[in-house]
């Protein structure tokens, strides 16, 4: 599953099948939370049954989003769009991180993916990590409604099992009136990239918060992310297209364009990006998950 489930597909869309334990987490997973984390291991066991192609259309959401082409469109006609994958083609992934809202109707989950074909490259996978976000249908299912993912140079090493990401500073509801929507906190973090990368990381990241980006194993905790943000050049351009935000205002996600010079070329960089919010209890929005889709 990747690559903005919708927006990898290029890249490769999928997840991994590994029967390990559930919970390495402290406690107990909330049961809407384990109850995505096992439709995600069904999604993937699905795709090696099916194939990819045919799993996505089932367990994509009829109004998900995807970014083939350098346009956002809806995820499903983009999968069909997409000629059948070889039958020897194996997608493996896994949820092996993520959270949900407290009310249940919005998650997202992150883990490793293999997309291995034995006629290529002598059997070797090819490596990435994928991230996607789920929302509870009117009969109670989830389905994806953001699919995205980088390749990574190998495996992404996780935590055996699933863990939940931190969330004991999680917004409650008690927090002033005036504080911001999620919308104009995206704004405001998009202005903060065109003038002072660093910072402005360092003042939303969310506590185990972490960056994908192609070619490259994920930047996670506040001290390599922000070292990573100063490394690079300030955003020509970035602006919010979409958000949502759970029922009960502690998570919630955004997706928008960006554009950014590369070093030592005069064309630019332009594409996609998608992030995972958490409120805090002061009622702040702090950045999860932040991805780049590149399309340019």
């Amino acid at each position: 599953m990747h690559a903005f489930r919708v927006v990898a597909l290029a890249i490769l869309c999928a997840t991994v099948v590994v029967a390990v334990p559930l919970a390495q987490s402290p406690e107990p997973l909330p049961p809407d939370l384990l109850k995505v984390v096992n439709t995600e291991r069904a999604f993937a066991a699905r795709a090696l049954e099916a194939g990819w192609k045919q799993a996505f259309l089932e367990y994509f959401a009829d109004d998900a989003v995807g970014f083939a082409g350098g346009s956002a469109g809806l995820a499903k006609d983009q999968i069909r769009g997409n000629p059948d994958p070889p039958s020897a083609l194996q997608l493996l992934w896994e949820p092996r991180y993520g959270d949900i809202a407290s009310t249940g109707e919005l998650a997202y989950l992150i883990g490793p993916v293999r997309n291995i074909l034995p006629s290529r490259n002598n059997g070797r996978p090819r490596h990435s990590n994928y991230a996607s976000i789920w929302k509870r249908q009117q009969d109670g299912t989830y389905r994806v409604v953001m699919d995205f993912g980088v390749p990574t140079p190998g495996p992404v090493p996780y935590a055996p099992g699933f863990t939940r990401a931190p969330h004991r500073n999680r917004f409650t509801g008690d927090y002033d009136e005036r504080t911001p929507p999620l919308g104009a906190a995206d704004s405001v973090f998009n202005s903060g990239l065109r003038t002072a990368p660093a910072r402005t990381y360092r003042d939303y990241l969310a506590d185990g918060g972490r960056l994908l980006r192609p070619n490259q194993m994920p930047v996670v905790g506040s001290r390599a992310v922000v070292a990573s943000a100063a490394a690079q050049r300030t955003y020509a351009a970035a602006d919010t297209r979409f958000t949502e935000a759970a029922r009960s205002g502690d998570l919630g996600y955004t997706w928008g364009t960006y554009a950014m010079p590369r070093r030592g070329r005069g064309a630019r960089e332009e594409g996609f990006y998608v992030r995972v919010w958490v409120r805090e209890r002061n009622g702040q929005w702090k950045l999860a998950l932040d991805a780049l889709q590149p399309q340019s």
